[in-house]
């Protein structure tokens, strides 16, 4: 066990020293900061243009950040596209599998970077909305006139639940793509089929959440509806629970139907996801 997460651990520092040289990370992570940060300008003026006014720092970075996470997870899902392929299409994959490192190994470390480039995003995006919140309203303490509302840590705390729930989503996400990356030769085509999948999968977000199929039967039935294939809709839930909270309603419990339907529906599918990548790593040639 020690000696696999040595392995894995020293595959990880690699892909990160690897990774952060390539282009498309780079573009990916300078895209996320080009519409954090201006954006966050540009949201301010037109609040201002229109006369709003957002009630305190923490409504406007919860705003900016619903908006930044919408652009953010399509610009992670390309990066994380090329999270395997990348050793493919430049056949280093060959030398790797030469050394004592299993190909169970080699898939968790691709799995670990990119659950690291999850966290990454995340702090990214946080540290911009937050900041853009405190330079244009303030943070601390929720207030209204000299009542004190929210300490500043019951919102930290509340963000930070999230947060946790937000990798959840992402990571789900981010197990589609890499096992997407796992089955394809070259960057490129690792991208194409991954935004047609990403687009088909949004699409499903659209049908009326009516509309499914019962499991089971008599009283232990219960109604699927189509619209959970749409998994990555499930991204815009923790923020619907932040929402009322800079109006002065705390949010009474982090797990309600909505957080367990996102840890089921995410859950399942990253386990589903790694399951398929898994299996095509343990089989594939990488010789050819």
């Amino acid at each position: 066990m020690i000696d696999s997460l040595a392995t894995i651990s020293r595959l990880v520092q690699a892909d990160v020293m690897k990774l952060s040289r390539y282009w498309v990370v780079i573009a990916g992570y300078a895209a996320m900061a080009i519409v954090a940060i201006p954006g966050a300008m540009f949201f301010y003026m037109g609040e201002q243009a229109l006369n709003v006014t957002s009630a305190s720092g923490y409504e406007f970075a919860f705003s900016l950040m619903v908006r930044c996470l919408d652009f953010s997870s399509s610009i992670l899902f390309v990066m994380l596209c090329i999270v395997f392929s990348i050793d493919v299409s430049n056949s280093t994959i060959k030398y790797i599998l030469t050394r004592p490192v299993t190909r169970l190994e080699l898939l968790l470390s691709k799995y670990a970077v990119a659950g690291l480039m999850v966290v990454i995003t995340l702090a990214l995006l946080w540290v911009a909305c937050l900041g853009a919140g405190a330079y244009y309203y303030g943070l601390g303490e929720l207030r209204e006139n000299d009542y004190v509302i929210f300490e500043a840590s019951v919102m930290y705390k509340n963000i930070a639940f999230a947060s946790l729930f937000l990798a959840i989503a992402m990571a789900a996400q981010a197990s589609m793509a890499v096992a997407i990356s796992a089955h394809s030769s070259t960057m490129g085509g690792a991208i194409i089929i991954g935004l047609i999948l990403y687009t088909l999968i949004g699409i499903m977000a659209v049908i009326p959440p009516t509309l499914g199929f019962e499991v089971g039967s008599g009283s232990s039935a219960f109604f699927v509806p189509y619209s959970i294939v749409a998994f990555t809709s499930q991204l815009v839930a923790p923020m619907v629970m932040l929402d009322d909270l800079p109006s002065g309603v705390d949010v009474e419990s982090w797990w309600n139907g909505d957080m367990q339907r996102l840890v089921f529906v995410c859950g399942s599918v990253g386990i589903g996801f790694f399951a398929l990548a898994a299996a095509r790593v343990r089989k594939r040639d990488f010789t050819l």
